[in-house]
């Protein structure tokens, strides 16, 4: 199979479903949803190398081994089903945030690997937060306009 690549888009729609992960939770549960809904094959290994969704993944596993504790069979639930769905949705934002977290942690590592490499390279914040040049689209449409028209 050949190698493919998940967009941000994906990855997020992904980490969504993880987050809001119901029932028994497997790698291969995972492929299953999500090969129909991204229209392509991928391996546990392609989904696990992306940090988001490995992150998730962990994170929705611990998840839903403390609910099954908490909910055994001995335990009927006597609430009323407003309590209970409101009960989920705070744990699925719990969960979302969790998931967050764990990314500005990865973000933060990055940024202190950056800024290590940007002080032992001389580089000032200055020389860092110079805005970005200006792109010129009507030049790179001329060019290719009075390319066409030379003879060489």
């Amino acid at each position: 199979m050949a190698e493919a690549r998940l967009t941000d888009t994906e990855v997020d729609r992904i980490v969504k479903l993880l987050t809001t992960w119901q029932g028994k939770l497997s790698w291969e549960l995972l492929l299953r949803r999500v090969t129909p809904s991204l229209g392509r094959e991928f391996t546990r290994q392609g989904l696990d190398k992306q940090q988001s969704i490995s992150i998730a993944f962990k994170q929705a596993k611990d998840r839903l081994r403390i609910r099954a504790l908490k909910s055994s069979p001995a335990n009927v639930d006597s609430r009323l089903p407003e309590l209970v769905a409101a009960e989920k949705r705070i744990e699925n934002l719990l969960a979302e945030i969790g998931v967050m977290k764990a990314e500005k942690d990865r973000l933060l590592e990055r940024f202190a690997t950056w800024l290590y490499n940007a002080r032992s390279r001389g580089l000032t914040q200055s020389d860092l937060s110079q805005p970005l040049p200006q792109i010129d689209r009507d030049h790179s449409e001329r060019n290719s306009t009075t390319k066409v028209g030379r003879k060489r």
